[in-house]
């Protein structure tokens, strides 16, 4: 055994440590140019070349993210408080960085209804019309959204398809956030999601608007209950499949229901959009037990939290009238 180091040993360490400076100086350069996807992919390098290097590791983490929040735009923080305020600088960072900014020309539609969307809006300026197409097929107005508006939501923490069109009245400004980029969150920021999710439910305005157009148009008088419903999954022939599940129900009304249920992949809940279900429901009504089944589809399914949904349910059939009774009473 040798008492001096191998020469070929003092060569490694010094080449790591020219590496170490030289990706050191090219995160620096990133940041400075505004690629932080570029600049988190160097330090990536710069750990696996030496995973020693602490002190470079930690302080080209802390270059980064300081890169970031100097980045962020002021103006855009100071329309949207209410959700900025609540995160972390790195949750702030995360969430900016994730949207893109889009600059668009009046009487463009952004979304339509009964049509997939996975975009979340944040509008900056100009103005945009909500509406529907009414029987007679003319577009009806149901409101305008403005400068710190929200829309896009009602698909982004739902699985359901547009419930209205979105046209730009003016040229716009606005932040959009894609489905997918939200859903990468959760590694390096859980919870996050649940807060974005959670301020669209309390500021986006379509599904506010459009739960109003509802409620005017609803042709039988819901129902808030308490039971239990157990839904087996129909394939496209409408014949029984082994898939079944158990919900808690909302509510009922002769043309549909909504019950919620418990599930770990989101993905799991979002293959049931579209699909039908024969149900059983059992549910009391001033201490008596009413229990009775029906077949119905999906139409709809709103994300609540930690990975609980709400199922809503549209009947293939109207309930019998005598049901609706035993309901009200």
């Amino acid at each position: 055994m040798s008492l001096y180091p191998d020469p070929s040993d003092q060569s490694v360490g010094k080449n790591q440590s020219q590496t170490i400076r030289r990706l050191f100086a090219e995160i620096e350069r990133a940041i400075e140019a505004g690629d932080f996807k570029a600049a988190e992919r160097l330090r990536a390098e710069l750990i696996e070349t030496n995973p020693m290097a602490i002190n470079e590791a930690i302080k080209t983490a802390e270059l980064i993210e300081a890169g970031m929040s100097a980045a962020i735009d002021k103006d855009h923080l100071e329309i949207w408080p209410g959700l900025y305020d609540q995160l972390s600088t790195e949750e702030q960072n995360c969430l900016f960085r994730s949207m893109k900014k889009l600059i668009l020309p009046e009487k463009l539609r952004l979304l339509q209804y009964g049509s997939l969307n996975n975009r979340l809006f944040f509008l900056e300026k100009g103005r945009v019309i909500v509406g529907i197409s009414g029987e007679d097929k003319k577009f009806k107005i149901l409101a305008q959204l403005g400068r710190g508006d929200v829309f896009g939501e009602y698909t982004f923490a739902t699985i359901a398809l547009c419930s209205a069109t979105v046209v730009t009245k003016t040229a716009v400004q606005v932040r959009c956030l894609e489905g997918r980029e939200a859903e990468s969150w959760e590694e390096k920021h859980p919870g996050l999601y649940d807060k974005v999710l959670e301020f669209c439910k309390k500021h986006g305005r379509i599904d506010q608007i459009v739960q109003r157009k509802e409620e005017e148009t609803h042709t039988y008088q819901r129902y808030t209950v308490q039971g239990h419903a157990k839904a087996v999954l129909l394939d496209k022939s409408g014949q029984k499949t082994e898939v079944n599940f158990n919900g808690e129900l909302e509510e009922i009304s002769r043309s549909g229901t909504s019950f919620s249920i418990h599930c770990n992949k989101r993905a799991t809940v979002k293959q049931l959009l579209t699909r039908s279900l024969f149900i059983t429901f059992t549910c009391g009504k001033n201490g008596k037990e009413i229990s009775f089944s029906s077949v119905g589809r999906v139409v709809r399914v709103s994300f609540l939290l930690y990975n609980d949904y709400l199922l809503h349910i549209g009947f293939h059939n109207a309930l019998p009238e005598e049901l609706d009774g035993q309901l009200a009473s």
